[in-house]
């Protein structure tokens, strides 16, 4: 009898446990698992803005005063095609007599701005973006206060040496520099350019009239000179350009 109990509680111990071995090896369903969050887009790539193409006031033309404006002012309206990638643009003006320099920013592709008439003005316009900036090309037109058979000449582009350059001379008492300018003119009718250089103001003229846009001096090492050049017309309008200046280090 003994024995028969005791082969009964053995049989009933390996039930208990083959029965919590199946419940705790997940016997039953098992947990699903959380979805995986959707991978985020790729953020946009930004690329720097193309060049805008201008459009009026043409290049080297003669801009007339319109009805607007007083006797002596007048609103230009200055225009541009679209440059792929740029969010606004800026717009800059530059009076050739005074050097001074205006700028607009728009979004639009047109601008109006109030300038003094009969002056010689140059304008370019700046692409923008959030990656950065692109400059694109520099115009130039005369507004005048009203029709002429005859316009003053641009001032000429002082193109070498740059302002502000240093010309080593390695130790020699004098050094040659070659000038270089570029001239232009709404009635394309320029006759002549005259130089004047000097260590103070730009006020003595060394050449009096030439036809080329290039020159040469022997000049004395270890100072500083200011050169300009006026250009003259064949009617005998002139103009002058801004002053530069550079230093020959001995």
């Amino acid at each position: 009898m003994l024995k028969v109990m005791k082969r009964t509680l053995y049989f009933i111990a390996i039930s208990c446990l083959t029965l919590f071995t199946a419940l705790s090896c997940g016997g039953g369903d098992e947990p699903t698992p959380d979805p995986e969050p959707p991978t985020p887009p790729d953020p946009p790539v930004v690329v720097m803005p193309d060049k805008v193409t201008l459009l009026a006031p043409a290049d080297n033309s003669a801009c007339l005063k319109g009805s607007s404006g007083s006797g002596t002012s007048a609103t230009v309206s200055f225009s541009w095609n679209k440059a792929a990638h740029a969010d606004s643009y800026q717009l800059e003006v530059k009076n050739l007599l005074t050097q001074k320099v205006s700028s607009f920013t728009t979004s639009n592709l047109t601008y109006n701005a109030t300038l003094t008439v009969n002056t010689p003005y140059s304008w370019s316009v700046t692409s923008i973006n959030s990656k950065g900036q692109t400059s694109g090309a520099s115009w130039k037109f005369y507004l005048a206060g009203a029709a002429s058979s005859n316009y003053a000449p641009f001032p000429a582009e002082l193109t070498a040496p740059v302002s502000g350059a240093e010309i080593n001379a390695n130790g020699a008492a004098s050094v040659q520099v070659s000038f270089a300018w570029q001239g232009s003119d709404v009635d394309n009718d320029i006759d002549s350019y005259a130089l004047y250089l000097d260590n103070e103001n730009a006020t003595t003229r060394v050449i009096a009239s030439q036809t080329e846009t290039t020159a040469t001096r022997t000049l004395t090492s270890g100072k500083t000179y200011f050169w300009k050049v006026v250009t003259t017309d064949k009617v005998g309008n002139k103009s002058n350009s801004a002053v530069s200046s550079f230093q020959i280090n001995q």
